[in-house]
C-alpha cells in the first residue's frame, strides 16, 4: 500500500492519468480492455432493445420472455462453474481468446428468430453467449488482478470500468440487432493478436516496491550499526555465548 504525508495525497486527475497510463501501457490489459469495451458496446446495443423487440417484433408475452431468460441463463451458470477448469486445461490465454470468440456470434440468432417460433433461436443465443461471456469474465478479471501491483489495483479497475462501457443510438429494432450481432463477432480480435493468446497460466504477480515511511531513513542513519546475524556465533553450539 502507498502511504502519503498529510495533505500530500495525489489529486484525482493525477490518479486518473496514472490509471490510464498503466492500462494502456500494459499489453495484456490493453488487449483485454479493447476486447471487453467493444463487446460491451455491441452487446448492449442489442440487449438494450431486446425486450422491446421480443414484445413488438416477436409478439411474446412476459411469461414467454421470462421462460426464455430462465432457460438461456443456464449457460451463464455453467460458465461460472467451469471457467476455471477450462483455463487449467487449455491455458488462461487460449481460454480468454476462445471464450471471446464464442460469446458474440450467437447473437446473430436473435434477429434471425422467426416470429412463428423464436424460442429455440433466442434460448440458444442466450445459452451459448452467456456461457462464453462468463468464462471470459472469470478468467480475464482474474488475469488483470494478478498482473497488477496492489498499489495500482484501484486505479486499474477504475480505468477498466471507465473504458469498457459504451452506448450508441438505435436505428430501428431489427437493424440495431444486426449491428449488435455483427459487431459482437469481432471483440476476440484484440486478445487474439496480443500476448494474451500465448499465456498458459496466470503470470506471477509483480513484486511490490518497499515503502519507506516518512522519517524512517533518518532513524536508520541515527541507529547504531548492527552485526549481521550470519556473523554471530550459533547460540546452540558449545562455546558460544
Amino acid at each position: 500500500m502507498e502511504s502519503h504525508e498529510p495533505g500530500t495525497r495525489p489529486k484525482i486527475r493525477t490518479e486518473v492519468a496514472q490509471g490510464l497510463r498503466y492500462v494502456l501501457g500494459q499489453p495484456l490489459l490493453r488487449a483485454i480492455a479493447a476486447c471487453t469495451a467493444s463487446s460491451n458496446l455491441f452487446s448492449q446495443i442489442g440487449f438494450g432493445i431486446f425486450i422491446l423487440y421480443a414484445v413488438r417484433g416477436l409478439d411474446l408475452n412476459p411469461g414467454q420472455i421470462g421462460l426464455i431468460f430462465a432457460i438461456g441463463n443456464v449457460g451463464a451458470l455453467l460458465g461460472a462453474l467451469s471457467g476455471s477448469a477450462i483455463a487449467r486445461r487449455l491455458g488462461i490465454g487460449p481460454t480468454i481468446v476462445l471464450s471471446a470468440l464464442v460469446f458474440g456470434p450467437p447473437l446473430i440468432l436473435v434477429p434471425l428468430a422467426p416470429r412463428s417460433s423464436p424460442y429455440a433461436f433466442l434460448i440458444t443465443a442466450m445459452f451459448i453467449g452467456g456461457f462464453g461471456g462468463v468464462v471470459y469474465n472469470v478468467n480475464q478479471v482474474g488475469l488483470r488482478q494478478a498482473i497488477t501491483p496492489l498499489r495500482m489495483q484501484g486505479r486499474m479497475n477504475a480505468t477498466m470500468r471507465f473504458m469498457v462501457w459504451g452506448t450508441i443510438n438505435t436505428i430501428g429494432l431489427r437493424p440495431t440487432l444486426w449491428v449488435s450481432a455483427i459487431g459482437s463477432c469481432l471483440p476476440f480480435l484484440p486478445v487474439l493478436f496480443s500476448p494474451v493468446r500465448s499465456l498458459r497460466t496466470i503470470p506471477t504477480p509483480p513484486e511490490e516496491p518497499a515503502v519507506v515511511p516518512a522519517g524512517a531513513a533518518l532513524e536508520a542513519q541515527a541507529a547504531p550499526e548492527l552485526v549481521p546475524r550470519a556473523q554471530l556465533p550459533p547460540a546452540d553450539l558449545p562455546g558460544s555465548v
